[in-house]
């Protein structure tokens, strides 16, 4: 193998490996669970044995729910991080005061929950949310694993609100995000053939520039982009889509020979469907 290509292998490897919790005492431990048909392993430092647990209850809710769209056929390994400084670390997401998880093929970084706040140090309420959470994160790695491999998931191309509305409507988390008529309100005053509503750049399709600033912005009109996906052509077209990359198809390929139209061209679908209120009808 070409030495450029090596290091890039090896840098690829590293960004996918698990991460060891990192500013606790002690050293890491580990607890392996089966649910939902699909088997995981929590990584966790001594000061987390009681989330580590905790976890792996929210698992038999989460699991089940985050197969919607594709089975988790690759054990994943859930890392529990003792702060959000380590959490942003494991990620290589520095910058991210708001996020809480994240997930690649086989594994996801996860605060520890004792650290969110706002949950009041109830453990049902701490228990719903972690699960929810975990129901999201594990719906990119199933989608992640019926799309590609551990060496092609990350080169399908596959845009922002397809994978984050995949997660969020699997995950059930319509009530996070604003309504419809919130994002009607943004595309207002755009020109006809802009995808730029007035608020700013389009988060579907520029959504990399909001990212960082405008996360609800870009969560919640991929919530409800993939929902509308999902109404007007059923679970059985997003499954295809997946099929159709796993094949070896990019998303734009896959997603054509699935659903029918262009991705950009689904895209303007919706925007027109916002924009003109088609939900009030």
């Amino acid at each position: 193998m070409p030495r450029v290509a090596l290091a890039a292998a090896l840098a690829l490897l590293a960004a996918c490996a698990p991460r060891a919790p990192r500013d606790g005492a002690g050293a890491e431990r580990a607890l392996d669970v089966s649910a939902g048909g699909a088997r995981f392993r929590i990584v966790f430092g001594p000061e987390d044995a009681g989330e580590a647990r905790r976890v792996a209850d929210a698992l038999a809710l989460a699991a089940p729910r985050a197969q919607r769209f594709g089975a988790l056929a690759v054990p994943v390994t859930i890392t529990l991080h003792p702060s959000h400084a380590a959490l942003e670390r494991a990620a290589s997401r520095p910058g991210y005061p708001w996020l809480r998880a994240w997930a690649r093929y086989a594994t996801i970084e996860l605060q520890s929950p004792r650290t969110w706040g706002g949950l009041g140090g109830l453990v049902g309420a701490r228990r719903g949310r972690v699960a929810e959470l975990l129901a999201h994160e594990l719906a990119h790695c199933a989608m992640w694993q019926r799309a590609g491999d551990a060496q092609t998931w990350l080169y399908k191309g596959i845009p922002r609100w397809f994978t984050e509305g995949l997660a969020s409507v699997a995950a059930g988390q319509e009530r996070r995000h604003a309504a419809l008529a919130d994002l009607a309100r943004f595309y207002d005053g755009a020109a006809p053939s802009a995808a730029g509503g007035a608020g700013g750049p389009d988060p579907l399709s520029e959504s990399e520039a909001l990212y960082l600033r405008q996360a609800e912005l870009v969560y919640g009109a991929a919530h409800h982009a993939f929902g509308f996906l999902v109404a007007r052509y059923g679970d059985a077209r997003v499954r295809a889509v997946l099929d159709g990359m796993g094949a070896g198809l990019s998303f734009a390929s896959a997603f054509r020979a699935a659903v029918g139209p262009e991705p950009e061209a689904f895209e303007a679908e919706f925007r027109r469907y916002v924009a003109w209120r088609g939900f009030e009808r």
